[in-house]
């Protein structure tokens, strides 16, 4: 995976958002690190492993989407499509640690820089990465081992590098859509 173009693409995006909304000058890191928490709490949710109270705990990989508007009033343009919620929910991580790392006093990584670390099981996976962002808030070295847990994570769901990078060069070309139609 090419980090050093996403970063790229995300700091366009993020310097767009800060011009268009009126944000300069202020500090966003904690904004950003609730962003990333919410964001890893719908991918668990669209993952279902952790739901031992229900039958339906297979992950959402493949859904239907036929709407011409979704809830929030975005235009589907074309014909029924399948889409990946849980790759999404993955790439929307990935724009909110990209945006992280590119926040003053933290700094952007190589690929080579990150070394995949995997748990026993997904569950203590999004755990840990629950905590090490509880602890981005005081201590920005956490931001590495992020990655570390974050990629370990991708791994984990069966992403492939290709997909990922695929997947975030489209969500940010709708971010910067739904930038433009005033969201």
């Amino acid at each position: 995976m090419d980090l050093s173009k996403l970063f790229e693409m995300q700091r366009e995006l993020d310097e767009r958002i800060v011009r268009e909304k009126g944000l300069d000058g202020q500090n966003l890191l904690p904004n950003k690190v609730l962003a990333l928490q919410v964001e890893l709490g719908e991918l668990a949710n669209e993952w279902r492993g952790f739901k031992f109270w229900s039958h339906d705990q297979v992950p959402r990989t493949r859904v239907l989407v036929n709407r011409t508007i979704d809830d929030i009033g975005f235009k589907y343009i074309g014909p029924e499509h399948i889409k990946n919620p849980l790759l999404e929910e993955y790439v929307d991580c990935l724009h909110f640690l990209l945006s992280i790392g590119l926040d003053e006093n933290i700094g952007t990584l190589e690929w080579e820089q990150i070394e995949p670390w995997k748990r026993e099981s997904i569950i203590d996976q999004f755990i840990d990465l629950f905590d090490c962002t509880v602890r981005l808030k005081t201590d920005i070295t956490e931001y590495v081992v992020i990655w570390d847990y974050f990629i370990g994570l991708g791994e984990m769901l069966g992403f492939s590098w290709e997909e990922v990078e695929e997947a975030y060069m489209k969500k940010n070309a709708e971010n910067h859509s739904r930038q433009e139609s005033g969201y």
